[in-house]
């Protein structure tokens, strides 16, 4: 169970996720090509102290690669970033952990950077940027115009949600103006009837416009 799933609010789902491209091992497979094809390379007039050299070059080169290899094995085992029912959540680190949560509500957009190799690899830079000029750009995301197309959907949802509400809302605060109006007419013809004194009617008058 991942960050993310471990963090969920109550009612909120996850909806999208996705990791870092395999193309973050790119570096490492180079360096241990060029350590094999170094392997290769005869040690020379001097074979004694030219393979010394060269042995201590391929240590250099290797220690290389593997270094590389961990750091980035890492990277892409504890990267998560995900869309939820609420929020765009990014966690990444496994000693020193970083996260970056954003609600869907204070999302202004969602862009995209992908060049010609990387959009034929699949995939690309995400920057979600906020409200108040947050922002948190991801490189080497895997699909990441499935994650856009993901993200709005999930956007449209929650500001439909957030219309529909305040609409409901309104519709609340005009049906009690609509009701306190129709109970200050009545006293009125209730007072012009003298059907009540002045002071019923201005007492009663005053409970309807406390109650607005």
């Amino acid at each position: 169970m991942g960050y993310v799933t471990k963090n969920l609010m109550e009612n909120e789902e996850v909806r999208y996720q996705t990791k870092i491209h395999k193309i973050i091992f790119f570096t490492p497979l180079i360096y241990f090509i060029l350590a094999y094809l170094f392997n290769l390379v005869p040690c020379g007039e001097n074979e004694a102290m030219g393979c010394d050299i060269k042995e201590i070059i391929l240590a250099v080169i290797t220690i290389i690669a593997v270094l590389s290899l961990i750091v980035r094995l890492i990277k892409y085992i504890f990267t998560e970033f995900a869309i939820t029912s609420r929020r765009i959540i990014h966690k990444t680190g496994f000693i020193r952990r970083e996260t970056w949560e954003l609600l869907l509500s204070k999302v202004e957009s969602v862009q995209v950077d992908q060049g010609i190799f990387a959009r034929i690899i699949g995939y690309g830079v995400i920057d979600v940027s906020g409200t108040g000029g947050s922002s948190d750009p991801v490189k080497l995301i895997r699909r990441p115009l499935e994650f856009r197309m993901k993200a709005q959907e999930e956007i449209e949802k929650v500001q439909s949600n957030i219309k529909s509400n305040e609409s409901s809302t309104d519709r609340t605060e005009e049906s009690h103006e609509d009701s306190s109006e129709e109970k200050l007419t009545k006293l009125k013809e209730l007072f012009d009837k003298e059907l009540i004194n002045e002071d019923e009617y201005n007492q009663k008058r005053q409970e309807v416009i406390d109650s607005i």
